[in-house]
């Protein structure tokens, strides 16, 4: 008998002992008012441990002499960026229906911290290899020289620390509109809505900030910033999976919208003191005034991004008892996401003090699970995962109205008063060939997970 028949065979074998199959995590729900089974509850605890790298570039003007014939616009190495979070997240989900579950999650944020150094060229700091173009920055946010020949555009090596708060609270409801589990001629398919509320302390990158250095309050960690965006997301997903025998295939998409809160941070609020900051000015004096404009009202104002992506993977049970509840899962599955462009808080944020103009981008990754179910009580999670992040522009804003102030000839627009300028653009990093890009980032991923379930 071949290899191949010899897995078929087990497979078939396998599928038609024991007792009936149970669905896979994606599509596994609490329920209640079932003859056997009047009410779930179950409790959990969870540890996300996050780490990312990546590098920030920033685009440099080469002259004709440096890049014949014509000159050229290249990205350059200035930065390199690491964030590291630790996050604990108390989760309680309950049947309420048959196959209808609700479930409310409470982060609580010990640390979420983003470093800034300057990049290595042949293992050789950017700043004492090459003349940086952040220290050695010559011009102010209207593109005017600074007063003392240079004026740095934040400080680098810096860490801006955050956390020892509670984040958003998210609550959800989901329903499970088919079942393998109760019926095995058919697959196991869940649809559900996640609501994360606005709920955490909001973060002002701005605020105690107007300094002669413009370094972050929340440089020093007895000092950790607040994390809050205040937004609303809607995340809206369907799963379904189908075990068959000792595997259990399943695929899951999302569609995520955000909405502003009335309390959404906008670099406009401090429009005034940004204008006026001494010694480097950190917004053009007609930005200022056009923040005030009824006209740039809605314009002005944060730009949301939106999310959408698919998960496929696939779970394997090498070991199953359902008389006393035991199971044993190793699961593998990639996914993809995409994020569209906005105008938010981005790598460059804790940086520069501002919501800054984002690329849309891709990430890509895939992760390994462990799930140890030890009775009908008792189960332990642990899961490992990697993924990579599209390279994308951290920076960009346009100078004005479609139509009007465009292009990339922002050094032609007058900056005293001019009613086309848009309040967020800034002519240290946003026109073509001063722009800074994430390039390379990579983010792991390490969760421990405790669940009893009543």
């Amino acid at each position: 008998m071949s290899r191949v028949r010899l897995v078929v065979c087990l497979l078939v074998a396998w599928s038609a002992s024991g007792g009936r199959a149970s669905a896979a995590e994606v599509t596994r729900l609490s329920t209640a008012g079932e003859q056997d089974n009047p009410f779930d509850l179950k409790l959990s605890v969870r540890w996300d441990r996050t780490q990312e790298g990546a590098d920030i570039t920033r685009e440099r003007v080469l002259s004709a002499t440096e890049a014949p014939p014509f000159g050229a616009v290249r990205n350059g190495p200035q930065l390199r960026y690491t964030r590291t979070s630790n996050v604990l997240v108390p989760r309680v989900a309950f049947g309420v229906y048959e196959d209808v579950e609700v479930h409310v999650e409470v982060p609580y944020v010990l640390a979420d911290d983003r470093k800034y150094e300057f990049a290595k060229v042949n293992g050789v700091p950017v700043d004492v290899a090459f003349d940086d173009d952040i220290s050695d920055n010559t011009i102010d946010a209207e593109n005017q020289p600074c007063a003392g020949g240079t004026c740095p555009l934040f400080p680098v090596p810096n860490t801006v620390y955050h956390g020892g708060k509670i984040g958003d609270v998210m609550a959800g409801v989901a329903w499970g509109i088919l079942n393998d589990a109760k019926d095995e001629t058919t697959a196991s398919w869940v649809v559900g809505l996640d609501v994360t509320f606005p709920s955490a302390a909001r973060y002002d990158p701005v605020q105690d900030r107007l300094t002669t250095n413009w370094l972050s309050p929340h440089a020093v960690p007895a000092k950790p910033g607040p994390l809050g965006e205040k937004i609303w997301k809607y995340d809206f997903y369907t799963a379904l999976s189908r075990r068959l025998g000792p595997l259990d295939p399943y695929v899951r998409g999302h569609v995520t919208a955000t909405r502003p809160s009335s309390n959404t941070y906008s670099n406009c609020e401090h429009a005034a003191a940004l204008a006026a900051n001494t010694p480097v000015v950190q917004m053009t004096s007609a930005g200022a005034e056009n923040c005030a404009d009824p006209d740039w009202k809605d314009d002005s104002k944060a730009q949301l991004p939106w999310m959408a992506g698919m998960t496929v993977g696939i779970e394997v049970v090498p070991y199953e008892n359902p008389s006393k509840a035991q199971k044993v899962t190793i699961d593998l599955h990639g996914w993809l996401d995409y994020t569209s462009d906005a105008r938010f808080y981005n790598a460059l944020t804790d940086a520069t003090g501002k919501l800054m103009f984002t690329e849309e981008h891709y990430t890509a990754g895939a992760q390994l699970g462990l799930y140890l179910r030890a009775s009908s009580f008792v189960k332990l999670d642990a899961t490992a995962a990697y993924s990579k992040v599209s390279d994308h522009l951290l920076s960009g804003e346009s100078l004005g109205r479609a139509g009007v102030l465009s292009g990339d000839d922002a050094s032609d627009a007058g900056v005293s008063s001019n009613p086309q300028l848009n309040p967020n653009f800034d002519y240290r990093w946003d026109p073509a060939g001063r722009r800074f890009r994430l390039t390379g980032a990579g983010i792991f991923t390490v969760t421990f997970a405790f669940a009893l379930t009543f």
